[in-house]
């Protein structure tokens, strides 16, 4: 009989998290979720830098890193596998490389993988390790910008010619701000292609706060909004 696996993933963009971090979410793994009736529960680290790899289990395994060079780590994977009876169990990976963070639960059988998904995004976004909060809805409404800015440049060079033919001035805000909507993304995209930022780490002794504003995703949103707004106006404007 063919057991049923279920996947629960999610990905987030890279952020650099100090020892401190690391620590506090195998701490916090180790104690996770300890009213689920499981005949065990073994939690792993792993650390792969420079072709050098490290294994360690249980609740100081973020100990794993020592051995290794913070500036050249590469990659860093946290396990929990809770099981609850022979072939039913729940696999929680937490990756953390140089270009992005990802969570992946896999869940044969034990009908826990929900669950224990989406209390892990909330300990994640508790500890800081992901985002949360304006910067996360930034984030997210930038990528569907990303997604649409063919469409945003068409339709900004549509108002405009609306515009051209003596249309309000409304029109030409509108084109304006949907254009800059549009190209950010292509702005961003090239001035990586052209000046390419240094390879992120993934992990230092200490990150000193700040607020690491996303000043480029926040501009493209609110340019959006505001040809959106201006869109609306003339549409009531005709209405009435």
């Amino acid at each position: 009989m063919t057991n049923v696996r279920t996947q629960y993933r999610e990905a987030y963009a890279h952020r650099t998290i100090s020892r401190a971090h690391f620590k506090a979410l195998v701490e916090a793994l180790a104690e996770f979720k300890t009213g689920l009736p499981t005949k065990s529960r073994r939690i792993r680290s792993r650390a792969i830098s420079a072709g050098k790899t490290t294994d360690l289990e249980g609740p100081e395994s973020w100990k794993v890193i020592d051995p290794h060079s913070l500036a050249e780590l590469e990659h860093i994977r946290v396990e929990l596998l809770l099981t609850s009876e022979e072939r039913r169990s729940c696999e929680l990976q937490i990756e953390f490389r140089s270009g992005h963070i990802s969570l992946n639960v896999s869940d044969v059988e034990t009908g826990w993988g929900k669950s224990v998904f989406e209390d892990t995004r909330n300990l994640l976004g508790n500890l800081g390790i992901t985002p949360k909060g304006i910067n996360e809805i930034l984030r997210r409404a930038y990528g569907l910008l990303d997604i649409f800015q063919n469409l945003l440049l068409m339709l900004s060079a549509a108002i405009f010619a609306v515009w051209l033919v003596g249309k309000g001035a409304s029109y030409l805000f509108a084109s304006v701000a949907l254009f800059v909507a549009g190209v950010m993304p292509a702005m961003i995209r090239s001035y990586h292609y052209f000046f390419p930022p240094r390879r992120a780490q993934i992990i230092q002794e200490t990150v000193l706060k700040s607020r690491n504003f996303p000043w480029a995703e926040a501009t493209a949103v609110l340019s959006f909004l505001t040809g959106v707004v201006q869109l609306a106006k003339q549409l009531v404007a005709i209405v009435w």
